[in-house]
């Protein structure tokens, strides 16, 4: 179920930067085919272009449905590149207007830290679904958006990017020095 609830009060929101409809969407360096056939249903299609989408970057990783993209395709009004893999994804990220990304706290965390809005699509089907609790816990606090695939073309309808509450980054250095207490135990 996408996340409706928990909509916390913005303090600013994320930058406005909507000086064209880009969107990126990544899968990270696995698979998630229901995410790309999500991505390629009609309906989801004809909500990109009603949200004001020109221009859709999909980076699909080992997937195997890229090959089998029917709808997701370069026509008048919407253009559409498609890649496997790239050395960083933070130039398509700020690139973007919206990144749609799956639930890898890499990807999540890297979306956040270039103050992009972030739709996340969980895949259910991994299993002990720590994702989903990262998704939740993000949302409940008011940075991102997220929702499984079956739900995409809801929570882009109802996606509301000024809504979202800019992430502070927390301390690494706070983190690397928990760790080294908690090894040297």
């Amino acid at each position: 179920a996408a996340s409706v609830a928990a909509r916390p009060r913005p303090r600013g929101g994320m930058r406005a930067r909507r000086t064209r409809g880009r969107l990126f969407v990544t899968v990270g360096t696995t698979s998630f085919d229901a995410l790309l056939a999500a991505l390629d249903r009609p309906k989801v299609v004809a909500t990109l272009r009603a949200r004001g989408f020109t221009s859709v970057a999909v980076q699909f990783g080992r997937g195997e449905a890229s090959g089998r993209v029917r709808n997701l395709v370069s026509r008048p009004g919407l253009e559409v590149s498609m890649f496997a893999f790239k050395p960083s994804l933070e130039a398509e990220m700020r690139a973007s207007d919206l990144v749609i990304t799956h639930a890898g706290a890499g990807s999540i965390f890297e979306c956040l830290a270039v103050e992009k809005p972030c739709l996340v699509v969980v895949n259910e089907r991994l299993m002990g679904n720590h994702q989903a609790e990262l998704a939740e816990a993000l949302a409940e606090r008011g940075h991102l958006r997220w929702c499984v695939p079956a739900n995409l073309e809801q929570a882009l309808a109802e996606f509301e990017p000024e809504s979202l509450v800019p992430y502070e980054g927390g301390d690494p250095e706070g983190v690397a020095r928990a760790l080294d207490q908690l090894l040297s135990c």
